[in-house]
């Protein structure tokens, strides 16, 4: 049976407003009690590949907290568990910082793996993916790289300057930018499975090409040169790449139909526990269609919102279709529609908020309004 290791890359260019002004992408929290890199782990994890690494970008503070042992994932630890790859000399480069080389700087993770494959994917696009059935269409195909697909009919609105494949029959001829002036598209889910030979060859003709390119920009410009196919992927996908996605997919999962797709009994979403007691809600609390995480109280009304742990939400106060993070407190009486106010914030003396689903309004991290 071949050995795959999987990367999780978290280098982009992809920004949500505020939120990631102190921590990656994949640390935000996500439905109040998850972290957006759960999802990709979890997939990994319920994959059975049993060793990881993350390929980290920037600010890994938050995302050492979240992630400490990594035991929480499932990971057979004695088969490797994660490891968290950083390249410090880059750290503070943006041009020089991309997967490139980080890979370059930690490549004994890939070489003292002794795997076959490699499962590359990216924390921002949250799907359902079993990287196995990929890795198996890529053994078949005979392929040195299989890029993962999903074909789209909203591409005019979804994965804007994402990538999208040009396919005659199962190989990719080219990779192009969405630019949104379509609808149909073979969105590429940055999902690749590459044969470890090939993979380190790449990190060195990469260099060659250009010290600015990263994993997507080498893979096409070698469309045209090297054996890359195709796997369609006909599951859940939604890419997070912005603020206002975040804002729109956190709400979209309060859609029963929608969350179901995702979180299933036989395809586990792994996070990190917290100690926390349960939810408590008072006598005049109202709460509808809404997440609410461990820990926090609820005296007001809650429609259409994700409320994390340890929130505190006064008599009379009315949230609706917000996210509340961790530790804010929201004071009696206070009105907020539209808004994603940071972890321990406090809503006390400005107490009528007012964003829009297209520019939710943002209050950051421990600011007091």
């Amino acid at each position: 049976m071949a050995k795959v290791i999987g990367l999780v890359n978290l280098h982009s260019d992809i920004t949500y407003k505020g939120l990631t002004e102190r921590r990656p992408v994949a640390s935000v929290s996500f439905l109040g009690r998850y972290g957006i890199v759960d999802f990709v782990l979890s997939n990994m994890s319920n994959s059975q590949l049993d060793s990881v690494g993350i390929l980290i970008q920037e600010k890994p503070r938050s995302l050492f907290k979240h992630l400490k042992s990594g035991q929480s994932w499932n990971f057979n630890t004695k088969s490797g568990g994660i490891s968290l790859l950083y390249n410090e000399q880059y750290a503070n480069n943006p041009k020089y910082n991309h997967d490139i080389n980080n890979l370059v700087e930690n490549i004994a993770f890939i070489k003292e793996s002794k795997a076959d494959y490699v499962v590359i994917a990216p924390a921002h696009i949250i799907t359902t993916m079993d990287y196995m059935d990929a890795v198996e269409a890529h053994e078949k195909s005979g392929a040195e790289v299989t890029m993962v697909y999903k074909k789209i009919n909203d591409a005019d609105t979804a994965f804007i300057g994402g990538s999208y494949l040009r396919l005659k029959g199962k190989q990719v001829t080219e990779i192009k930018t969405n630019k949104g002036n379509r609808k149909e598209r073979a969105i590429s889910l940055e999902t690749y499975v590459i044969n470890t030979k090939v993979l380190l060859k790449l990190l060195e003709y990469a260099k060659k090409l250009s010290s600015f390119f990263d994993l997507k920009d080498t893979l096409a410009y070698l469309c045209d040169e090297r054996n890359i196919c195709a796997y369609e992927y006909k599951g859940f996908a939604r890419c997070i790449d912005s603020f206002e996605s975040y804002f729109n997919t956190s709400l979209e999962f309060l859609n029963l139909d929608i969350a179901t797709q995702v979180f299933k009994s036989s395809w586990p979403i792994y996070t990190t526990t917290n100690d926390t007691p349960p939810t408590k809600y008072g006598k005049e609390a109202h709460v509808k269609k809404s997440f609410v995480a461990n820990g926090a109280l609820v005296e007001g009304s809650v429609e259409g919102s994700v409320i994390g742990r340890e929130v505190r939400i006064g008599k009379g106060a009315s949230i609706k279709n917000c996210i509340i993070f961790t530790g804010s407190v929201i004071a009696p009486g206070a009105v907020l529609e539209n808004v994603v106010v940071d972890k321990h914030a406090k809503v006390e003396r400005k107490t009528e908020l007012r964003g829009t689903k297209e520019e939710p309004l943002f209050v950051r991290e421990g600011d007091v309004v």
